[in-house]
């Protein structure tokens, strides 16, 4: 018996030697192990498989502090090799993923083999690229909340974002002969420790030309983490020991100096100031022997002088992009509350659809208090998209919602209604619907809306509407932007404020406002001066980001306004025109950076 348990006991250990030959391991503290075995160090030996994952399927990154220069130094051999889980479309790419930890970043070393290379198209996604998303906090909320990143950088080295602050990202990148390397470097919000798990998902778009062939995920086989945190998977940091010391961290300071690069510093008065901080930060960090300290410092003084800079007075006139704070994309103690409403409506070929739309009702609104009357704003979501896309339906609360309770509660803005209606319907061909919306919407849902809430309107008749146009705006993000177009063109009556975001105008065609600006900037005036109306009868107020795919149309556009000075007079002064066009340097055609336009724009609605 005793023989049979000797041999039992050999088999085991035989199999367990064989199994750790074929695999790798992390070496993790012991206070934050379960059930592992444990070496002479006290450390913790975190097993991975042959595609270098743990046994819950998350990735390991080991404690070290790499340079991120797009060399690939011995750091990074501590690291183990992942292999990505799920690859779309046929392809001939593949991509290697590696991951580092120290007490201010997360270190990704991504490795990939790629012999047609492509920046050709102007969409970031459809370059060749490596796009990283963090949950720092594992939450897997679904929506993106303030602690998640979703950042991009071309083999190029070229970096956008969708959701979060640009200068936490640090890349270097380098072409090889079979492909590229990418290090990039996540400057980290909380405290990192061995144990901890955050939220992470990679992808590599592999390009054709100007399109996007195909993506090799790490953990999402669906697509849609762009969308969804709940998508992403997990990292496990483990490996550091008592005595293990971070690396210096020169990549805050250089990441905001790259920052620096985005400003046209002609618009600014007092620009040598700036660059004076800027040759400052420079000499310090060429220094042999420089010092944490010493590069804070000179992080600190560039901050200082960016918040010292004082804008010309011809840039003065143009309205400048502000980010959301992080407050005010969190839940207010005064939320408002989102209704749902049906319709039917009748189509042009004699059918019928049911159709729903939601409504933002603000903190307070009382159904029985007549004598309080509401401004009401009609927005309207993008291709692909609905009426839940952009706030949500009831009981939900995403970004937008959030942003207006906050805004609402701190007085940036008085209280309003919002609607968030869809223009699509039975005829499968969304550029039309863009099209005909404004007659559903004056049809069948602003009389429908006005006369069940406490709005301006004294009744849903045409006449009543017309009169109460002042308390009346639209705008839409992409198609819906195409929409607020079509809006002005044909409800100029019923509508005083516009807000297309990141679409240009498509009356002359789709895409005109690139092709044939001074055409499409034309017909709008003329739409205008038609009317009746005078300047200071209409504003309108758009938006969109430098690296937004609807920058290219959208810009020769209000380029060829602005010279149409008798009917789009161009000023951040409400009370000296009627017309901007607010640039993000780093927006690209997301919801993020449309939520941050809707609250730069929301103070300048109504104020006339």
């Amino acid at each position: 018996m005793k023989k049979e348990k000797k041999k039992f006991r050999k088999s085991v250990f035989i199999m367990l030697v064989a199994s750790l030959v074929s695999t790798n391991f992390i070496l993790l503290p012991t206070t934050r192990a379960s059930a592992a075995t444990i070496n002479q160090d006290g450390l913790v030996k975190v097993i991975v498989d042959g595609k270098g994952f743990d046994p819950q399927g998350r990735m390991v990154a080991k404690f070290g502090s790499p340079k991120i220069d797009g060399i690939i130094d011995d750091m990074w051999k501590a690291a183990p090799v992942v292999t990505p889980k799920y690859v779309s479309g046929n392809l001939d790419t593949s991509a290697e993923f590696r991951a580092l930890w120290d007490d201010n970043a997360l270190y990704i070393l991504a490795q990939v083999k790629d012999k047609n290379l492509s920046v050709q198209s102007g969409t970031p996604y459809a370059q060749d690229s490596l796009e990283l998303f963090l949950d720092e906090n594992n939450d897997k909320t679904h929506d993106y909340g303030i602690d998640d990143l979703h950042f991009r950088v071309n083999y190029e080295n070229t970096q956008s974002v969708d959701a979060g602050n640009i200068e936490r990202l640090y890349t270097k990148t380098q072409m090889t002969q079979d492909g590229y390397v990418i290090e990039a470097r996540i400057a980290l919000k909380s405290v990192p420790q061995n144990g901890k798990v955050l939220g992470l998902e990679l992808q590599v778009n592999d390009a054709k030309g100007a399109d996007r062939a195909s993506t090799i995920n790490v953990f999402d086989s669906t697509g849609t983490a762009w969308n969804d945190t709940a998508k992403f998977g997990g990292i496990l940091l483990t490996g550091r020991d008592n005595n293990a010391v971070s690396g210096l961290n020169p990549y805050d300071l250089l990441s905001l100096i790259d920052s620096t690069k985005k400003l046209d510093l002609t618009n600014y008065k007092n620009a040598n100031i700036l660059n004076d901080s800027i040759t400052a930060a420079k000499e310090v960090l060429a220094k042999e022997n420089v010092t944490q300290k010493q590069i804070d410092d000179q992080y600190t003084a560039v901050k200082a002088a960016m918040d010292k800079l004082v804008l010309t007075d011809e840039a003065a006139n143009a309205k400048q992009f502000k980010p959301v704070p992080n407050e005010y994309r969190v839940n207010s103690t005064k939320p408002g509350t989102i209704e749902q409403m049906e319709y039917t409506v009748t189509n042009e070929d004699n059918s019928k659809t049911v159709k729903k739309m939601n409504v933002y009702l603000p903190n307070g609104y009382n159904p029985s208090d007549n004598t309080k009357k509401y401004n009401i704003l009609y927005l309207m979501h993008g291709g692909g998209e609905n009426e839940t896309t952009i706030f949500g339906g009831p009981s939900e609360s995403k970004d937008l919602k959030k942003i207006l309770d906050n805004m609402i509660a701190n007085g940036n803005i008085e209280p309003l209604i919002v609607v968030t209606p869809s223009f699509y319907t039975n005829s499968k061909d969304a550029v039309k619907d863009t099209a005909i919306f404004n007659k559903e919407l004056i049809k069948y849902v602003v009389p429908m809306i006005e006369t069940k809430y406490h709005t301006y309107a004294a009744s849903g008749s045409l006449k009543d509407l017309k009169a109460s146009r002042s308390h009346r705006a639209f705008g839409g993000f992409s198609m819906g932007s195409v929409t607020t177009w079509y809006t002005f063109i044909n409800c100029l009556d019923y509508f005083k404020y516009y807000m297309p975001l990141s679409g240009d105008c498509w009356s002359l065609g789709q895409g005109n406002g690139g092709i044939k600006p001074v055409e499409t900037a034309q017909y709008l005036a003329t739409v205008a001066k038609n009317s009746g109306y005078k300047p200071t009868d209409y504003y309108v107020f758009c938006a969109t980001g430098a690296k937004d795919i609807a920058y290219p149309n959208l810009k020769p556009q209000v380029d060829a306004m602005m010279k149409l000075k008798d009917s789009f007079i161009f000023s951040a002064d409400t009370t000296k025109g009627n017309f901007y066009f607010i640039v993000s340097p780093d927006g690209t055609h997301a919801w993020n950076w449309v939520d941050q336009y809707v609250y730069d724009i929301l103070p300048d609605l109504f104020k006339n």
